[in-house]
């Protein structure tokens, strides 16, 4: 029998701490005995759990004990048939997936829009990337989903392809026909893997989506730390099914990660997910009804108004725009200025996420403080919105981005980048896109909207800027 109320990862710490007598061991904090005077005030209730493989603690790259059975306890919460703990984000887990599944040279699906984490994989494992199109409304500029008979014509297109990588939901909450991915992906008999980052909490309410275990998805890689309620670099990787080996991926992620993982990270994943089925399911119920008399009140505005994305939706994300040429940058500036801190702006809309620790009353002054935003939106000097290009028509590369990458390369700036092909990732952050892509040319539409960007404050990674902007570009 499955106790769920147990957490015996964070019961394991609690023991240790309560019969220790004598520490000597790392880390050389030693509990927090030895630290920043001032710092020790804020750190010390965690530093007491920051111990090591020691005692009955068990060891996170060979679990036996009480962290193999806190991811038993995971699993079967999330409904997965194996779960493991990671301490280096969702990141980590797209690597070892990869890792696991390609060898070099051996071509692998991926949606165009996924995370940067998921080409550097591509790239570590020397795979080749076959890229799933971004479509775009044309009325609204807003990303369509994916269609899943693409995915079904390259597949048939790409025999040798070892597994099919998308996201879902989106950094903006959008979410994808799953399902329907899974079973055009398991008629070729290849795995999905879903980068489920922003998706810890669904399938634990019927407000929300099914997760994509629940969709049928052989890999879900979820930040445990951004929807539910573990500590920051804190994730779970969850897995079913036959077509992938849940063994290899904890060899690589051994490789990958820390020899010397973090037990208050580890353990609050323990909790989490302890809490999660204790309170979740009344306490998004809660949540939900709030949201809705927000969204209500929110209706009313003249000038901000709710971005509705294609497809399903998650509703503990909220994205705003507004009119009169003022963009997401000058909305999250404008209420940082009042201390409300949200979580991305973009060229166009800026994000709000709600969560488990969302109140009633924090709803109540951030939706007075945007009543007082939309009145002052006429008043905002317009920066002139400037349009998202589209992503470029992907020709898959005849090699992989890590050999695009070690070609000759020179570096020149960016406004003369027109037509010329970058060896970087260009990866406006957040949400961590990547806009170009190693093998891709630099299009002028591309050149203006990142000129915008960065003029108007975003930041963008891979442009260095020791004067002008410059982009590594092959020579």
């Amino acid at each position: 029998m499955v106790d769920q109320n147990r957490a015996p990862l964070f019961e394991a710490l609690i023991s240790h701490d309560q019969k220790s007598k004598g520490n000597f061991h790392v880390p050389g904090h030693k509990q927090g005995r030895a630290f920043d005077e001032n710092g020790n005030r804020w750190f010390h209730p965690i530093l007491r759990l920051d111990l090591t493989e020691v005692g009955e603690l068990d060891d996170l790259h060979d679990p036996h004990g009480v962290i193999e059975q806190a991811q038993q306890l995971a699993a079967r919460a999330f409904q997965a048939e194996h779960t493991l703990f990671l301490v280096g984000g969702t990141t980590a887990g797209n690597l070892a997936t990869i890792l696991h599944l390609c060898q070099p040279g051996d071509p692998i699906i991926v949606h165009r829009n996924c995370h940067q984490s998921v080409f550097h994989a591509c790239i570590l494992a020397g795979a080749v990337p076959v890229y799933l199109k971004t479509s775009v409304d044309g009325t609204n500029g807003l990303e369509m989903p994916v269609d899943p008979e693409e995915v079904r014509t390259l597949l048939s297109q790409n025999p040798k392809a070892k597994a099919v990588v998308i996201t879902s939901p989106s950094y903006f909450g959008m979410v994808q026909p799953v399902r329907s991915i899974a079973g055009v992906c398991h008629e070729f008999d290849v795995p999905l893997v879903v980068d489920e980052a922003h998706g810890a909490h669904f399938g634990f309410h019927p407000g929300f989506p099914l997760s994509a275990m629940q969709c049928g998805a052989d890999v879900a890689i979820q930040s445990t730390h951004k929807m539910l309620t573990s500590m920051t670099m804190s994730s779970m990787l969850h897995v079913q099914g036959k077509r992938v080996e849940v063994t290899e991926i904890a060899r690589w992620l051994r490789m990958i990660e820390s020899s010397s993982p973090s037990y208050p990270l580890m353990a609050s994943l323990d909790l989490a997910r302890r809490y999660v089925v204790q309170h979740g399911y009344d306490e998004f119920d809660k949540l939900l009804v709030h949201l809705n008399h927000f969204r209500g009140n929110i209706d009313s505005f003249r000038h901000l108004h709710e971005v509705v994305f294609p497809g399903g939706q998650d509703p503990l994300k909220l994205s705003l725009r507004a009119g009169s040429g003022i963009t997401g940058y000058q909305l999250a500036g404008w209420l940082e200025e009042r201390g409300c801190y949200t979580e991305l702006a973009d060229h166009d809309k800026v994000l709000f996420v709600f969560s488990l620790g969302t109140t009633e009353a924090e709803l109540r002054r951030v939706a007075d403080l945007l009543a007082e935003l939309d009145e002052s939106v006429p008043d905002l000097q317009g920066d002139g919105k400037i349009s998202m290009p589209p992503l470029p028509e992907s020709v898959s590369p005849v090699e992989s981005l890590g050999e695009i990458k070690k070609g000759p390369r020179e570096q020149i700036p960016l406004a003369q980048a027109v037509g010329r092909i970058s060896t970087e990732m260009i990866v406006p952050y957040p949400p961590g896109i990547p806009l170009i892509l190693p093998g891709e040319p630099f299009t002028p539409e591309v050149v203006d909207y990142l000129m915008s960007v960065i003029r108007q404050g975003g930041n963008v990674r891979g442009i260095f800027q020791p004067s002008a902007p410059h982009v590594s570009v092959l020579k």
